[in-house]
Parts: C-alpha cells; sequence; structure tokens
C-alpha cells in the first residue's frame, strides 16, 4: 500500500503532466497537439531558458505551489515526465 506521501506525489505527478499539456501552447505561443511524459521539451519543442521559467511560473499559479529553480539543470527539462519528476521533488504549498 502506497504511503500518503506517495500517494500525494503521484496526484502531483499527474496534475503537473496536465497543467503542462494545457500551458505549453501558451508559453510558446503556439500550438503543441497532445504532450506525453516523453515529449522532449528542448529538442521537439525547442523551449528555451526564457521559456522554461515562464513555464515553471506558469505551473506554480495554476497549481497553487512553489517550486524552487535554483537546482532546475537542463536534465530536468529534458521531457515532460522530467520536468513533473523536477517539480514533485522540489514543490511546497504556495503561501
Amino acid at each position: 500500500m502506497e504511503s500518503q506521501v506517495g500517494v500525494a506525489d503521484s496526484e502531483l505527478r499527474q496534475r503537473v503532466f496536465d497543467s503542462v499539456g494545457r500551458l505549453l501552447s501558451r508559453v510558446l505561443c503556439r500550438d503543441v497537439g497532445e504532450v506525453s511524459p516523453a515529449t522532449r521539451l528542448r529538442d521537439e519543442l525547442g523551449m528555451t531558458s526564457a521559456s522554461t521559467l515562464e513555464l515553471m511560473l506558469e505551473l506554480e499559479d495554476a497549481l497553487a505551489i512553489e517550486v524552487d529553480v535554483e537546482g532546475l539543470d537542463e536534465e530536468h527539462v529534458e521531457s515532460v515526465a522530467t520536468l513533473a519528476e523536477y517539480v514533485v521533488a522540489n514543490a511546497r504549498p504556495a503561501g
């Protein structure tokens, strides 16, 4: 049986996936179509450092969380899945 933290992490991870899919088109100012956890943010979608930070700010607002971006490196934004893992590991409730 999953612990409460594991359940909360799974729920947040799913919320991040859902939100990224909605927010990418707004952040990149173009339709990106459907995204999956394997979608490569830089290679496929052409995200830059600036668009990555904008996406993180949008995620914080959409999910009512704060994410420490000081440790955010290129490996954390390789794909939607790696970004979601970073967010889950570094999120705290906004406030």
